[in-house]
């Protein structure tokens, strides 16, 4: 009898264990939505002289690929010469990445927006507004190692048509 036990006990180990390694063990985001809006608001206050965020500016897409939808957002700062610039959480793995890196690309300034997401991308919109105002140029947001860039649309494409119109109803 406690033979027939053991081997029910192992039998069922046995597929209890086929079956997490078949499966993974799926790991737990670390921030319900709420939590990770909360954390970066509390990220973007930090930029000198935020103004911080709009919640209303809060989009959720997959810009880094890792199967876990990331929160991009845009924050304006700065004095004299405010800038706006994205800021994605990477909520997976619990960082953040700016478009332009707090920088301004040597003597130069650009403002960043987030357009819309659509099912190809986070559009966003480049604008150089120093030392003269060039117009803006459209692309999606790319995550290609460790950082953020921009993938520009060529000017002829409904992508780029499109993210014109939507700027143009901003302003």
């Amino acid at each position: 009898m406690k033979k027939k036990n053991t081997t029910k006990y192992i039998l069922i180990n046995c597929i209890f264990a086929a079956l997490v390694l078949f499966t993974g063990c799926k790991k737990n985001k670390p921030y319900d939505y709420d939590d990770a809006v909360e954390k970066l608001k509390q990220y973007c206050g930090g930029f000198p002289t935020s103004f911080g965020i709009n919640e209303d500016h809060v989009f959720s897409y997959d810009v880094t690929g890792d199967g876990v939808q990331d929160l991009c957002t845009y924050v304006s700062f700065g004095s004299g010469m405010p800038r706006t610039d994205i800021v994605l959480f990477d909520v997976e793995n619990d960082k953040f990445y700016t478009l332009d890196s707090l920088e301004f690309r040597g003597a130069y300034g650009y403002d960043y927006v987030i357009l819309s997401v659509e099912e190809y991308g986070v559009v966003i919109s480049e604008r150089q507004f120093y030392p003269r105002e060039y117009a803006a140029q459209f692309g999606c947001l790319t995550f290609k190692d460790g950082e953020l860039g921009m993938d520009e649309f060529d000017k002829q494409s409904s992508e780029y048509q499109h993210a014109k119109e939507v700027s143009e109803g901003l302003t």
